[in-house]
């Protein structure tokens, strides 16, 4: 064999390795972007899981379950495609445990057998005064509510309820208008007395009531606002107004009906219905139907803030819930929310 065969050789074996190159989806950059990705899916289901929400940026980014968890699953796709399997079957994972919790959502529950009296109680948020107040009229008198929780009432919305028959319709009520969104209203169909120890310390205003209901089934009701968590400096308000909720005392049943600023993934949400309470929504398995979607977005509207679950119909446990419905908007942020109840 002549030395030039032997050199050829040499040079063909040198470029074997160059010929078995690391594949493409094997490459180191895209391998670190993947468990980057698996890392924030965890840490993400981490604080959900186990409720450590803290701060503006955890607060707010935990409303946003639902559509978490779809992209941890197209993430996992992804993952499987490049075939990155222990990153792909780690966000899976998570993604899957994190839908287990939002299950119960989607599956109506049983419910007690109450022989009381039934109560319609329906939710409205007026978007600082400039809401569709003819739209809400058709909607209380197709629906005919026994309460209402108005929110965000201003100095002028208990005039253009009155202009629209709704004293009328609801002849007692509590309203404390104020400017932007701390008005709150309360309507009833029947007596009532408001309870002055419950709501009076939060940043807005909440109204607390005995309600003197037919048939000797009287309840409390409490048109609910808390803090909204828009921003770091509005956090502890918005925990110590969750602190403050009523929670069942052995007394009369509590109904409570508003814009609680938070969704059901938010610890202190669902620490207040382990407290004794049922949300009306997830009792009729449509706990996932959002509620509220700014008006607004970004890029002249084009990208918009996805649609979440703020607003709730929660009665005291022993109560049975009847019926639930998310309603079209009234042209505010929030649409209107009714619920059917029947009493112990």
């Amino acid at each position: 064999m002549s030395e030039d065969t032997v050199a050829l050789m040499a040079v063909e074996r040198d470029d074997e390795p160059a010929a078995a190159k690391t594949p493409w989806y094997r490459r180191r950059w895209l391998r670190v972007l993947s468990w980057l990705g698996t890392a924030g899916v965890v840490t993400y289901g981490a604080v959900r899981l186990f409720g450590l929400e803290t701060g503006f940026l955890l607060v707010t980014t935990v409303a946003f379950v639902p559509y978490f968890v779809v992209a941890a699953i197209v993430g996992a796709g992804v993952q499987a495609v490049v075939r990155h399997w222990l990153a792909a079957g780690i966000t899976a994972a998570t993604a899957i445990a994190l839908a287990a919790v939002l299950v119960p959502r989607a599956v109506a529950d049983d419910q007690p057998t109450a022989g009381g009296a039934e109560l319609t109680v329906m939710s409205v948020n007026l978007y600082v005064g400039n809401a569709n107040f003819d739209y809400i009229m058709e909607l209380v008198e197709e629906h005919q509510p026994d309460l209402l929780s108005v929110q965000e009432l201003t100095p002028g919305s208990p005039d253009a309820f009155t202009e629209r028959g709704l004293d009328e319709i609801m002849p007692y009520s509590i309203l404390e208008p104020d400017d932007l969104a701390i008005g709150t209203g309360l309507y009833s169909r029947y007596p009532l007395e408001r309870i002055e120890t419950v709501g009076r310390d939060a940043i807005f205003y909440q109204i607390a009531a005995e309600i003197d209901m037919p048939e000797g089934t009287d309840i409390r009701f409490m048109a609910a606002h808390p803090a909204a968590p828009a921003s770091a400096e509005r956090i502890p308000l918005w925990e110590e107004d969750f602190e403050q909720l009523p929670r069942p005392d052995g007394g009369l049943p509590w109904v409570i009906a508003g814009d609680f600023n938070a969704t059901l993934d938010h610890e202190n949400m669902r620490e207040l219905l382990d407290s004794g309470y049922t949300d009306a929504a997830e009792a009729m398995g449509e706990g996932l139907d959002a509620t509220w979607q700014p008006t607004g977005g970004y890029l002249n509207g084009l990208v918009k803030i996805p649609a979440v679950t703020l607003d709730h119909v929660i009665a005291e446990e022993g109560i049975e819930v009847l019926d639930w419905e998310v309603l079209d908007d009234a042209g505010s942020d929030h649409a209107p929310v009714v619920a059917r109840l029947r009493l112990q």
